[in-house]
């Protein structure tokens, strides 16, 4: 091969390059045996299933107890099988865990692949290589596509940009083997996320936009009246249509030969953008809350475009209408380039726009389509500077530059603070249950450690993060009533019966308090009272106060402590009051450790006496302290780090009871492990009764 042939293919050492960049900056914090929580721990569980024994499960016997069937859409098994496959072949010794950790690390850097493919088909090899790398460095992508995070974020959108690609590729080409290229890859995409159709409504966006251009433009390399416009955007409408029609009907069969329930992914993409609210528990968590975003607002937009941003609002505007400018070329360099690709890139926007309505959570994605957009600009910005001279390209080169660096730093910044969580308090806790507790017991606690429950503990758990459907015995909806139910109520032969509903065969159940659920009350005292904090002020919550300083004596004993509004006088019985400006009270009720165990204060009426002893800190701090108590309990950490304020329509309920009393005042829940953040409790009440 000659040396300009060699280098007619540069582009290629500078894919790997910008690959082997986006793997690095994903695996700089994994840690050995360590993944992120929550999902991440989910994918681990079936994937150590399939490592163990070959295959997926046919039952799920921990999740959502008692379970339910395994199946492709709910399951969807390809991650799984691949890290298992790397894991018993390239392992080398590494446990599977550190393997599933960096394996987030190359599927998170394999989305550079199929982005230069769409950039370079919808502009040229600089829009390619310029899409690879802004998906590869975007903050807002990286951060849910690190290596810790063994999710299948990675992959989907690995997925959505190849089978766009794919199928834009075969609407342009028109042939039996693109066609079946592109249906291979949505029948890989069918093993890997339920709602695998998404990216073919991009393309019949496309289609539908082209057509409506051809009607406007015609073929833009003749001149055309309105009826050979007319007659040209049919022509092309109807193949492109065969090509749908061809591409829907493969991928129909595929998904039905493989299980993957083609009709329910469609549903499931309808259903959740036209009503995400379905399962109630998507209402507690803000990245799934609907029209997320104000699109009149620059910060949205940023995010949007990958959340390139450092910091400083100057440099962050610049950025942003650096971008802007650049899709706005593209979409006006395609005028006369190509209408086909002006039709891809507005169906990409107009998707991206419409997709990012159904919540935050899903900018992911949007970053994807509209950091091609922004790559597609750039590399109709290079192919039009370099016929102008070498000083327009020089300002393209320039602007290059600029990107690649701004995009690289920002990566690696992003690369250095994400990584896997470490709670030793919370590892103590799964330790406890996995060793400690019979095989087939169950755990009950909110809905967000579910996934921890089953895949760290092995036990059995009320609900996880998976959101079962109407295929097992109670729906999520069911479960999160329950499980709100079971903490905020007062009554604990209601939560006991509650418990019981779920227990089936296990010969124990345990429940967990943890101190997580204290700022997210909210959502718990709503699912299971009804009482709605965000309308209704009759249903105040807990209120955590942070430790912000100590102040101390003159002979280095603290004098006292301070919580923002909350101040508390260290002592035999430490003395909490809330100020507001130059008003201070007391607390009725103090809870607080001694030696390890949690005591109860009650101020008498009569508080005269101790208004006299502290009127010395009082007076010091400028606090004009009320003789009238406030009717409200605080309670204090064992090690001072933080104070809440129980409001007395918390007070007694069987959460408070659990972790803030330790238990104090139950029945019928035995505690049998704690530290400072979690509380475990044996359900007596239900000992061989299933």
């Amino acid at each position: 091969m000659k040396l300009n042939e060699i280098i007619k293919y540069w582009w290629i050492p500078a894919l790997i390059a910008i690959f082997l960049f986006a793997f690095w900056i994903r695996q700089l914090n994994t840690v050995p045996d360590r993944i992120l929580s929550y999902d991440p721990v989910f994918q681990y569980r079936f994937t150590k299933y399939i490592a163990d024994f070959g295959v997926t499960p046919l039952w799920d016997e921990l999740s959502y107890y008692v379970g339910r069937a395994v199946s492709i859409n709910n399951y969807p098994p390809l991650m799984w099988y691949i890290t298992a496959f790397v894991y018993k072949l390239f392992a080398a010794g590494a446990t599977l865990k550190t393997t599933a950790a960096f394996m987030g690390a190359v599927f998170g850097a394999m989305i550079t692949i199929p982005a230069f493919l769409l950039g370079r088909e919808l502009s040229n090899k600089y829009g390619g290589l310029m899409a690879a790398l802004l998906v590869g460095t975007a903050p807002q992508i990286l951060v849910r596509t690190f290596g810790s995070s063994f999710d299948n974020d990675q992959l989907v959108l690995f997925f959505i940009l190849l089978t766009t690609y794919l199928g834009i590729y075969a609407m342009r080409k028109r042939t039996v083997g693109s066609v079946s290229l592109a249906v291979l890859g949505f029948t890989a995409f069918a093993v890997t996320w339920g709602v695998y159709w998404y990216p073919f409504f991009v393309l019949a966006g496309t289609a539908v936009i082209y057509f409506l251009l051809g009607i406007i433009f015609g073929d833009r390399k003749t001149k055309m009246n309105f009826d050979e416009k007319i007659k040209h955007a049919w022509t092309e409408g109807k193949r492109n249509i065969a090509v749908l029609v061809s591409l829907f009907a493969g991928i129909f069969i595929a998904a039905s030969l493989l299980s993957a329930d083609p009709l329910g992914s469609i549903g499931a993409l309808f259903g959740f953008a036209g009503n995400a609210e379905k399962w109630i528990v998507n209402i507690s968590i803000a990245e799934l809350q609907p029209a997320g975003f104000a699109l009149a607002n620059i910060g949205s937009w940023i995010t949007m475009m990958g959340r390139f941003a450092v910091g400083d609002a100057l440099i962050d505007i610049l950025i942003f209408l650096a971008f802007t400018g650049l899709i706005i070329f593209g979409l006006a360099a395609t005028y006369k380039k190509n209408i086909f690709r002006k039709a891809a890139l507005l169906a990409l926007l107009a998707i991206s726009l419409f997709t990012v309505t159904a919540g935050t959570r899903f900018t992911e994605f949007t970053s994807g389509f509209m950091i091609i957009l922004v790559a597609a600009g750039f590399g109709y910005l290079v192919d039009w500077t370099s016929k102008k001279g070498r000083f327009p390209l020089a300002l393209a080169a320039g602007l290059g530059l600029a990107i690649v660096f701004t995009a690289a730093s920002l990566g690696y910044a992003t690369g250095l603070v994400v990584g896997p969580d470490q709670d030793a308090n919370w590892d103590g806790a799964w330790n406890f249950l996995k060793t400690q507790t019979p095989q087939d017991s169950l755990v009950g606690t909110w809905w967000d450690p579910g996934h921890m429950v089953t895949g760290l503990a092995e036990r059995r758990v009320v609900a996880d993060g998976a959101h079962c459907g109407f295929d097992c015995k109670y729906t999520i909806n069911d479960r999160i009533v329950d499980l709100g139910k079971t903490f905020a109520t007062n009554n604990e032969n209601e939560s006991v019966q509650i418990i019981r509903k779920y227990q089936g065969d296990s010969p124990k159940v345990y429940w967990i308090a943890s101190d997580d659920l204290i700022g997210k009350f909210q959502w718990l005292q709503y699912y299971g009272t009804g009482c709605d904090a965000r309308s209704d002020q009759k249903c105040p919550l807990y209120y955590q106060l942070p430790q912000q300083s100590v102040r101390y004596t003159l002979n280095g004993d603290i004098g006292l402590r301070d919580y923002g509004n909350v101040i508390i006088l260290p002592g035999k019985v430490p003395l909490a009051l809330l100020k507001q400006e130059t008003n201070a009270a007391f607390f009725a009720e103090t809870l607080y450790y001694d030696n390890g165990e949690v005591k109860n204060y009650k101020l008498d009426s009569n508080i005269t006496e101790l208004m006299q002893q502290i009127k010395p800190v009082t007076d010091q701090l400028g606090l004009k302290l009320s003789q009238q108590p406030l009717p409200v309990t605080v309670w204090v950490r064992s090690d001072y780090a933080y104070a809440v304020i129980i409001p007395q329509n918390l007070r007694n309920n069987i959460f408070t009871k659990m972790f803030f009393l330790e238990g104090a005042g139950l029945s019928d829940f035995k505690q049998v492990f704690r530290n400072e953040e979690v509380k475990i409790y044996e359900v007596t009440a239900l000992e061989g009764k299933n």
